[in-house]
């Protein structure tokens, strides 16, 4: 009776054994590999806000702000490390218009300064953490002038001047991007003929906008 136990022990522990080696082992978890965002690409967005400028027609200043907004496109290239160059071009609208009265000897009449566009072709430098972009930008600026009241007459021109500023993007996805950005523009100056007189004329502002691009 004894052997028949030890018998049927050795057969069961057997069978757990053996059922033991037939069970799945465990599957270690896998941890994702996250990638790092790579901001190499072209673009094209939207972006608005205002220009904070300042004309002035030879003694006379017109400081004020107007809206800014436009549309933006470019191309950025990253390096192994985190730096980012880019090529960025812009057009935007800009609603800018200042009146004050000026005088002009013994003559009082009422003078307007306006901006009614800006553009800019710049370069970029940033260094990127992941999704996140600092980024330094400046190169060539262009826009127009249109002064009226001078006497009666008025004139506008074309100008070419620089800009520099700053900015930070954020990639919410692989595609879109937002950012926000500050940038100074000094379009020069320059002789305008006026009913007859010409007069210096001027235009610096400092834009603070907001927008979003689609990195294709």
């Amino acid at each position: 009776m004894k052997l028949h136990i030890a018998a049927a022990a050795v057969l069961l522990s057997s069978s757990g054994a053996f059922a033991a080696d037939l069970a799945p082992a465990p599957v270690e978890p896998v941890t994702p590999v996250v990638t790092p965002y790579n901001w190499t690409g072209f673009y094209v967005g939207l972006h608005a806000g205002t220009d904070i400028g300042q004309g002035k027609v030879d003694s006379a200043k017109f400081s004020g702000a107007g809206f800014l907004g436009g549309v933006h496109a470019g191309y950025n290239y990253q390096f192994d490390g985190g730096f980012v160059v880019g090529l960025e071009t812009d057009i935007d609208y800009s609603s800018f218009s200042e009146s004050k009265t000026v005088t002009n000897g013994v003559d009082v009449f009422r003078a307007k300064f306006k901006n009614e566009w800006q553009g800019s072709t710049r370069a970029r430098i940033g260094y990127a953490f992941d999704r996140f972009l600092p980024y330094i930008t400046g190169g060539v600026a262009y826009g127009d002038e249109k002064v009226s009241g001078f006497g009666v007459g008025s004139n506008s021109d074309t100008r070419v001047g620089w800009t520099a500023g700053a900015g930070l993007e954020y990639a919410i996805d692989d595609n879109w991007i937002v950012r926000g950005e500050a940038r100074y523009v000094d379009l020069g100056s320059k002789n305008l003929n006026i009913a007859g007189v010409r007069h210096k004329v001027r235009f610096d502002s400092t834009n603070l906008t907001l927008g979003v691009s689609y990195k294709f």
